[in-house]
Order: structure tokens, then sequence, then C-alpha cells
């Protein structure tokens, strides 16, 4: 019996040992980002523009637990509009998705064919000014001018291993700076909760830095190479309300 008892122990031991491994190793930190798109039924740019007016300061930490910022987000020449969250967990979107407030939201007559994608945040993306939680923000609604949000989803045809994955991310993380694009706030960097489709979103201080930066050889030699399928690169405003959320990212 003593016998049994030294060897159940050393097994839990070693048990919790590959437990707390797994946690270090873990490629992803636990920041979290939601992004949302609607779009308008029966409401005009202004009627919207008041509404997201009324409801921007529900969207603050104190009354969403867990929510670190929001982007009000708009891309009127495709008629799409939404939000970039971010979350301190993956848990505490999912009692976002659950509340009283989002089942508001959804329900709104004029408000239409909603998606919702959930991403989870690669360690080392703070390197690349990406993590909410770090960056400088602000909450004058002039720092909102000329702010525009790059959100990219790419498929690989052959997926990288977790270890190779993580030295891609710490390599280039901070190539994505101020200083190799001017203009460009920080990026984070993003994988799908089922790890099929990874991405960035990223914030620049205006639409033509983001254009500058879609022709740099740092991106066409990304979108070129043959085990990437990007098919998404879309652009957006940010709206001015966004600075009542936590506040905007600022260089």
């Amino acid at each position: 019996m003593k016998k049994l008892l030294i060897i159940a122990s050393v097994l839990f031991v070693f048990s919790c040992k590959n437990t707390s491994n797994e946690v270090k190793t873990s490629i992803y930190s636990d920041e979290t980002v939601l992004i949302v798109n609607y779009k308008l039924e029966n409401m005009n740019l202004e009627e919207h523009a008041e509404l997201g007016s009324a409801v921007a300061p529900n969207f603050t930490s104190e009354n969403i637990p867990g929510l670190l910022g929001k982007s009000f987000i708009g891309d009127i020449d495709r008629g799409v509009f939404g939000g970039v969250y971010y979350f301190s967990s993956e848990e505490s979107v999912d009692v976002y998705l659950e509340s009283e407030l989002w089942k508001g939201v959804v329900a709104h007559p004029n408000l239409v064919n909603f998606k919702t994608d959930i991403f989870k945040t690669f360690k080392g993306t703070e390197l690349a000014n990406g993590l909410h939680s770090m960056r400088k923000t602000s909450s004058d609604v002039s720092d909102t001018e000329g702010l525009h949000i790059l959100v990219v989803n790419y498929t690989n045809e052959v997926n990288p291993s977790a270890e190779d994955m993580s030295k891609q991310v710490m390599e280039y993380a901070p190539v994505f700076s101020n200083d190799n694009f001017p203009g460009m706030i920080g990026k984070t960097m993003i994988n799908s909760t089922d790890g099929n489709v990874y991405g960035g979103v990223y914030y620049f201080t205006s639409r033509s830095a983001i254009d500058d930066y879609l022709l740099s050889e740092l991106w066409t030699g990304f979108e070129g190479d043959s085990n990437t399928n990007v098919y998404k690169k879309d652009v957006y405003m940010v709206a001015p309300i966004s600075t009542i959320s936590n506040g905007v990212p600022v260089l």
C-alpha cells in the first residue's frame, strides 16, 4: 500500500509539472479580439451616428467586465459598420456575447447581417504595440482625425507548428513600427479560435499610411508567398465616439 501511495504521489507531481509546462509554453496571450460587422437597413448615416453617440457610454470597462477598449468602425463605401473590441480574456468575450447589452444591439431593427469573429492574440504581439492594455491611448476626439484600422485575414496552405509560429511572431513583430512604416501605430497579431485563420489588426494615423504599407516590399512579399492566401484586407475609419470607450491608440 505504501509503495502504491508513493507511485501515485510521483504521478501527481509529474502531471502537475506537465500542466505547468503546457501553460508556460502557450503561444497565446490572454488578450482577445472581437470584431463585429453589420449593415444598416432603413437607417441613414446621420441616424446611425446619433445611435452610436447614445450607446457609446455603455462600452467601458466599468460596464462590461474584461473590456479593455472598443473602436467604433465604419466603411461607408461598403456600407459596413461595427466595432473592434479588446478583452482581457476569451471568457470575458463569451460573457459579453451573452449579456443584455449585446442582445439589445443585435435586436435593433435597423442593424442587420451581423457577423462576429473572435481571435486569440499571440505572445510577442506587444512587440508590435499590439496589446491594447499596454498601448498609449487618448480620449481626445482630435486624435481620431484620420485614424484608420486595417483588418487582415489569411490562411496557409500548410500551417506552421506552434513552435515555428511563435518564433515567427517574435522575429517579425518588432518590424511593425512607425519607424519602419510611417503612420503605423501598432499591429495586433491574431489567430482564430479554431487556429485556421491568421491575420492582424493594424492602427494607422491615416488612410494614405495604409496605402503605403500595402505597397511596401514587406507586404507585397508576404501576400505573394505561395503558402499564403490573403482573403481579407478591410479598411475602416474610426469614429470619434471611440474615445469614450477607454480611449484610442496613439503614437
